[in-house]
């Protein structure tokens, strides 16, 4: 199958980079129309989206659309992507299905963008049921997020006791991790001394191609959600640790049942305590931290890798 991706390169997530390694890894040709890439200056790409003076990158997204001729486009993060790029692609004679994937809150204004896609794919359940209180004119589905699979032997031996975490803080980041009774480790720009505990923290960015060891180098990975962007559903955090037999530690979320089986494949916290209790537990007791993110890995490589999702947007289209 011929793909063309759209979307922002090199994000803190790697989204887009995650889809297109999974989906050539399994034998498709895939096109990417950067949207957006951090190493142009916001200055040029601006006037390149211009309508004024033609919207010069915008109708070059078109050209290579037109020239590649997919069967599938995907929006990832699509209503992030200038409206101009949607419009130009979308207006393509006899184009391909184009699906927009997304993962963030938005506001009404979105219905624009939503109007130009096919279908909108959300990674969040909530998002799904703003999309349908708000009355978008698009079909819409529940499409959560997943992994590749470039983790999967790249585990230690020798591991860490102490739950991990890697993300930038939030208030809420900040109010989880200042109630545990116990040292953590936190990767992330912006991680100050937290609670009366004393973390080890690593306060910078880290690369995609280190988390293989450190969750591999880790018993557990705590997740918690981003309250600004997050209402009901999981993120790439629940799913990638999983891969290096790391138990994931998370906060209830309503999309959790849809995508795991609680206490057995992952472990989950309803408020301080219980986080507390179960970072006690792994300590003492590693071997049952190990079942869990065996049994996260099993789950994940069924049923959450990037390919599984490929399958269910052509089942969607």
């Amino acid at each position: 199958m011929k793909i063309l991706v759209i979307g922002k390169v090199a994000s803190i997530t790697n989204w887009l980079e995650d889809c297109v390694s999974a989906w050539r890894a399994d034998g498709h040709e895939v096109a990417v129309a950067a949207s957006r890439n951090p190493a142009v200056s916001p200055a040029i790409e601006k006037v390149g989206l211009a309508r004024f003076i033609g919207a010069p990158l915008a109708r070059r997204i078109r050209r290579s659309a037109e020239l590649f001729s997919p069967d599938l486009i995907v929006v990832i993060g699509a209503y992030h992507v200038p409206r101009v790029i949607l419009e130009e692609v979308g207006s393509l004679p006899g184009r391909a299905p184009m699906i927009g994937w997304v993962g963030d809150l938005f506001d009404a204004g979105a219905d624009k963008s939503a109007a130009l896609l096919d279908l909108v794919a959300y990674t969040d359940s909530g998002l799904l049921s703003l999309h349908r209180e708000q009355a978008f004119s698009s079909p819409a589905r529940y499409l959560p997020h997943a992994t590749g699979q470039n983790m999967v032997e790249r585990t230690s031996a020798e591991r860490k006791t102490s739950m991990v975490f890697v993300g930038n803080p939030t208030g809420h980041r900040r109010a989880i991790v200042s109630g545990l009774r116990s040292p953590m480790v936190l990767y992330g720009p912006g991680w100050l001394a937290e609670g009366k505990v004393s973390h080890e923290i690593v306060a910078r960015r880290i690369a995609k191609a280190a988390l293989p060891q450190i969750y591999g180098g880790h018993l557990a990975a705590l997740n918690i959600r981003n309250e600004y962007n997050v209402l009901d559903g999981l993120n790439q955090r629940n799913f990638e640790p999983c891969l290096a037999d790391c138990a994931v530690v998370t906060e209830q979320q309503a999309d959790l049942e849809l995508c795991f089986d609680p206490g057995r494949e992952v472990l989950v916290y309803d408020d301080i305590d219980q986080l507390n209790a179960i970072q006690e537990h792994l300590v003492a007791d590693p071997e049952w931290a190990m079942a869990i993110g065996r049994a996260g890995h099993r789950r994940v490589l069924a049923d959450h890798t990037y390919a599984r999702r490929l399958n269910s947007i052509v089942a969607l289209v």
